[in-house]
Formats: C-alpha cells, structure tokens, sequence
C-alpha cells in the first residue's frame, strides 16, 4: 500500500512541476519522502524543485543526499553545481563539478557548470579550458560559445572572442546577445589596435603626412599627454594583474588536470592497456592548451613594453 501511495503522490508532484506549479509539486514530494525518505527520484525532484523557486539551501540538501544514493551518478553533483554556481558560492562548485568530471568525463553539462564556476572566480583560462571541453561533446552548445566568447573578451583577447562570436551567430543569425558580443570585441579590438599602433597614439600623423614619402623619411613621435601616460600606466598594471592570474591559474591547472591525465597514463601503462596513447595525446593537449593561453597573455605584456620603450628612447633622439 505504501508503495502506492508513494507512486501516486509521485505522478501528482511530476504533472503539478510540468505545468510550473512547483510550490504545489513540492507538497506531494515532501509527503512521499516521509514514506520514503531514500528514494533517489523524490530528493531529484524537490532539489529540482526547490531550484526553481529559488530554494537554494533545500536544493542543496536534497541534490547532495541524491549523490549519496547514487554514488557513481555524475548528474546530482552537476546539479549541486549549477546550485551552488547560482549561491554564487562559485569554489563550492568548481570543487563538486571536479568530482563530477571525475564520475562522467564526457559530461557536457558538468564541463559547462565548470566553466560559469571558474569565470565567477575571476580564473578566466580555466574557465576557457572548461567551456572547450564541454564543445568537444557538443560544438553547437550556443551558451558554452558564448559564454567563452565573454571570457576572452575578458581576458582580453579579442580576435578569438570575435571568432567565437561569429561561431555563434553562424548557428543562430538571430542570437541577440552573440550580436552585442561581437560588438563590443570589434570595438574593443579597434580600441587596443590603435592603442597598440605607433600610428595616431606614438606618432604625431599630422607631421608624417607633411613629410615627402620617402624610404629615409624621419618619423615624428610625438609627446604622451599626462591623462596618456596614466592610462599606460594603468593598462600596464591591469595587464600584470592578468598575467600574475595567467601564471597562477597555469600552475593550477597543471596539478589538477594534467596530473590526472598523468595518473590515467601511469594506470594504462602498469595494466598494460592499449589507450596509453590517448591518455598521453590528451594530458599534451591540456598543457599545450594552458601554456598557448599563458604565453599569449605574457607576450603581450612584453609587446606592449617594448613599444613604451621604444617611444621613449626615440623621444630622447628627437629631443
């Protein structure tokens, strides 16, 4: 009789959260749990439900109590993870999704959760690398392009923001926010191109036009103004910061990803496993991927000092 009970007040909950009644739902749920308090799919649904409506703290207590029923499920702490990346509490999330990775490695919703967690801790190379691995599973997944395009819009990268923008938009014409995007990291593109240029920044371009064009021409650099110059100075710091975030974020990912890349391989090789290649293929490519991402940052810094420096010496030579 119980299970009866149970299963009707089940079929009421389900039909009552599919018509978005979820306050109503909850109510059956909570009166099949005290009938039977482990079964798995009631604490689904409330944890679901508690979601919805933005119950956070009871989403978490009925999520985490699935994954004990389930230990080997990978999705209850995918929802643990949307929850607490929802708190917020973004290193709560970043360290179940990394359990849940560890229980589904081929999980495109875990990957993406990973990614939202790790931008919220400012780690935006981590959260990149996250957002790629959920894009392998599922190269159309529109939020995940996105939500990468905003990382390296982010971070600074704009070429690869517009190219993934446009990626978007390749898939939806009409999804507004990639259009916003693609706005904002051509203008931003434009804006660190002349600010990186000698021309019009460096350059005083009214003498140069004066100038005959001829190979031997001398150029006339021209004074930084004050409000210039502080820019420099703050970009330069603003760079730094990013760069020292780059390296840490670096060195971070190489203890946690790539050594367990490195414990599968050394597994394969003791059991004698014919997949010792593609464990050795994969912990390459995540440091391969880590290390483009930290160099790319580190060589701006360096472009961006060496023409400063430049500037200056040929300012002295001019004066």
């Amino acid at each position: 009789m119980a299970d009866v009970d149970v299963e009707g007040l089940c079929k009421e909950g389900r039909q009552l959260f599919r018509q978005a009644k979820y306050a109503q739902a909850v109510q059956f749920f909570d009166q099949a749990l005290k009938i039977d308090p482990d079964r798995a799919e009631i604490h689904d649904m409330l944890g679901a439900a508690h979601f919805v409506l933005k119950n956070y703290e009871k989403a978490v207590v009925h999520f985490s109590r699935v994954s004990q029923l389930k230990p080997t499920d990978a999705k209850p702490l995918i929802n643990l993870g949307a929850v607490y990346n929802r708190k917020d509490d973004f290193q709560k999330a970043a360290d179940v999704l990394k359990r849940a990775v560890a229980r589904d490695g081929k999980s495109v919703e875990a990957y993406y959760n990973m990614g939202i967690a790790y931008r919220g801790l400012s780690q935006l190379a981590m959260a990149i690398s996250s957002y790629k691995e959920a894009l392998k599973f599922n190269p159309r997944m529109l939020d995940a392009i996105q939500n990468m395009a905003n990382c390296l819009l982010e971070q600074g990268s704009h070429k690869a923001a517009i190219e993934q923008y446009k990626k978007a938009l390749e898939i939806n014409p009409d999804f507004e926010r990639a259009q916003r995007g693609l706005a904002r990291a051509e203008e931003a593109h434009k804006i660190a191109t002349a600010n990186f240029s000698p021309f019009g920044r460096l350059v005083s371009e009214a003498a140069l036009k004066q100038t005959p064009s001829q190979s031997s021409a001398k150029v006339h650099f021209r004074q930084l103004s004050d409000e210039e110059k502080t820019h420099d100075r703050q970009v330069l710091r603003r760079l730094m910061i990013e760069l020292k975030t780059a390296t840490e974020e670096f060195f971070t990912q190489l203890s946690e990803d790539l050594l367990e890349e490195v414990i599968h391989l050394n597994r394969s090789v003791q059991a004698g496993s014919r997949d010792v290649s593609k464990h050795l293929f994969a912990a390459n490519e995540k440091y391969q991927e880590a290390y483009s991402e930290f160099t790319e940052l580190r060589d701006k810094v360096q472009q961006y000092i060496k023409q400063l420096k430049q500037h200056e010496a040929a300012m002295k030579e001019s004066g």
